[in-house]
């Protein structure tokens, strides 16, 4: 239960710090999404079943603050939910190697995805440019800061869900 409501201000935080610092840090076009990471570590982990929620949640709080169609950023957050927790339950014994998969299809995904609507709503943009100029800059970035992420999210989980003691 707790989960549920730690969702609202770790995704606000990083919503923010992914909206002012990070944004800042661009390899060619590209730039780091720490809301996917957050969605992606969260998923990853044993007890992190309700990583639609905060899925959603971090959706709904970047789709506010981004230029892409209202409510565009959900649809991948919750792609990356559902392929965490999938990934989750085939690899459970390494999370790590779930992680960087995870977030290795869903940047990719979201990029695409991005690039799709942007296409239906007008905007000319080419399709192989955009994958080598914001793309794969933007997945290096992704890697650079999937293990802070990681290790905070598992910090955060290990609050939410104290282990039992066994005497």
């Amino acid at each position: 239960m707790l989960a549920n409501f730690i969702a609202i201000p770790v995704m606000l935080i990083f919503s923010v710090l992914q909206i002012t610092a990070v944004s800042r840090i661009v390899l060619f076009n590209g730039t780091a999404d720490l809301v996917l990471l957050a969605v992606a570590a969260w998923g990853v982990r044993e007890r992190g079943r309700n990583a639609f929620l905060w899925a959603f949640i971090g959706g709904l709080l970047i789709s506010f603050t981004t230029a892409m169609p209202l409510f565009t950023p959900i649809v991948p957050y919750m792609f990356i939910a559902l392929i965490a927790r999938l990934f989750q339950d085939r690899l459970w014994q390494a999370p790590i190697l779930s992680l960087i998969i995870v977030v290795f299809i869903g940047t990719i995904f979201q990029h695409i995805f991005n690039i799709i609507v942007l296409q239906l709503d007008g905007v000319n943009i080419g399709l192989i440019e955009s994958l080598q100029k914001v793309t794969l800059p933007s997945l290096l970035l992704n890697f650079f800061f999937l293990f802070p992420i990681y290790v905070l999210i598992s910090d955060i989980g290990k609050w939410v869900f104290p282990e039992e003691i066994y005497e």
